[in-house]
């Protein structure tokens, strides 16, 4: 799902909004062989740098910032000994926030001894899986030159853990801190968490403020937005078994966030998987946050003049039909099908034939209504309808290609939808699944 905000200067004002949860931390590429430049912190500890004003190199950047990361009580002494030249805009707050959320990170690899510079090549594939394919996302250039630092375990608790790693700016042999970089970063962190807190909080008016910018369409009425916002909350109440603390950021950076939350129940409830969101900055500034929620369905019957007339899967014989329906306009056949078409509807039966050909009885398979709203699926789907009525009924539907499915004891069945260009019901089609 995508959910956007006006600009990404009016997200979140201010720092974080919490003091940033035990998270993993940040990288889509795991297990490549670096060719990397390394340094012992401990080398580092016992040496007694004494930073001056002058321009510090790229390792001494390093070293300054991973100490930060390593314990809370090194952030200050490490920030007082970057130079205001090298700090790039760097505010204190922002440098130890920033810190806190890779010293969590870290915590799941245990204590780091050493870090390490990727080269060139791994560094640009790095980059580039963060960036992605897709051109409707900003990508990592706006920030200029990097370089990529990585922390190093030599006992490492959880080597499959996501690498920790943070960026240093560079512009020709001259290094400073990724101010802007780590800036946004948190901005991003902390509007993605802003979306988990009005979640968790059950807070659907806040909810509803987060998305409601992402829906800009004449057909996402203030009342399709709110049922949205209430239909995410159930969901998260309802399926999603991890705390919020618990859930899992895989990838931390400013144009790319991605967490994974660890347990969710499936639809039947009888299984538990993983669940992926992530948020991404638009190339407009606004972010989107990318959360699939799963459209879910009761059963649906066939009405006709408002009552109840057909179950799907159901065996129905020819003189049950009848009863029901009246006398069909056309009557014919494929392969081991008939096919019955009424005036603006046409429904489907897995039929069984006499000695002369002629259809006795059948399983229903599919319903498709074309026009006449005599006929409905369910009480409230039919032909005519505006897409913004059938929002407010299946909030998610416009996630999904107006697609969902659900099943009953005779099988599982697919609804779908057509409209016109003014966003009104031309087709709805209830079919059985194949395949």
């Amino acid at each position: 799902m995508k959910k956007r905000a006006n600009s990404l200067k009016s997200v979140i004002k201010g720092t974080a909004k919490k003091a940033l949860a035990v998270l993993m931390c940040a990288s889509l590429i795991t297990g490549m062989a670096f060719s990397l430049t390394g340094c012992k912190i401990i080398d580092f500890f016992s040496s007694g740098l004494n930073v001056s004003l002058n321009s510090l190199s790229e390792t001494e950047l390093a070293r300054l910032m991973t100490n930060a990361i390593l314990s809370d009580r090194n952030v200050a002494d490490s920030y007082n000994k970057l130079p205001a030249s090298q700090l790039n805009g760097l505010s204190y707050s922002m440098f130890s926030e920033y810190c806190s959320i890779l010293r969590k990170c870290s915590q799941e690899h245990g204590t780091a001894d050493s870090f390490r510079i990727l080269n060139e090549n791994d560094k640009n594939q790095y980059f580039a899986a963060i960036d992605g394919t897709d051109n409707d996302f900003q990508t990592l250039d706006v920030y200029g030159d990097m370089d990529v630092v990585e922390l190093c375990y030599s006992d490492d608790k959880n080597p499959s853990a996501s690498p920790v790693r943070f960026t240093i700016a560079k512009n020709g042999d001259k290094y400073a801190m990724a101010g802007q970089y780590i800036t946004d970063s948190m901005l991003a962190y902390s509007y993605i968490n802003h979306y988990f807190d009005m979640i968790d909080d059950g807070n659907i008016d806040g909810l509803e403020a987060i998305i409601k910018s992402t829906y800009d369409s004449d057909i996402y009425m203030n009342s399709v937005i709110y049922a949205k916002a209430n239909y995410i909350a159930d969901y998260y109440r309802m399926k999603v078994k991890s705390n919020v603390d618990d859930y899992e950021l895989k990838l931390f950076t400013p144009t790319h966030i991605t967490y994974v939350i660890p347990e969710v129940f499936s639809g039947d409830g009888e299984s538990i998987f993983s669940k992926k969101v992530e948020l991404r900055l638009q190339r407009d500034g606004s972010f989107s946050v990318q959360d699939n929620i799963p459209v879910v369905i009761n059963e649906l019957r066939f009405f006709g003049d408002g009552e109840s007339k057909l179950r799907m899967g159901s065996t129905y014989t020819k003189d049950d039909i009848i009863a029901l329906l009246g006398e069909p306009v056309i009557v014919s056949y494929d392969e081991n099908n008939v096919i019955l078409t009424y005036s603006g509807m046409t429904i489907r039966l897995n039929a069984e034939l006499n000695k002369e050909n002629e259809w006795t009885s059948g399983r229903l398979s599919s319903i498709v209504l074309r026009k006449d709203d005599r006929f409905t699926i369910g009480e409230e789907l039919f032909i005519g309808m505006n897409v913004s009525e059938l929002l407010l009924i299946y909030p998610m539907f416009d996630e999904c290609d107006y697609t969902a499915s659900f099943q009953n004891g005779d099988g599982e069945f697919i609804l779908s939808f057509q409209f016109d260009e003014y966003e009104n019901v031309t087709r709805i089609r209830l079919g059985e699944a194949v395949g």
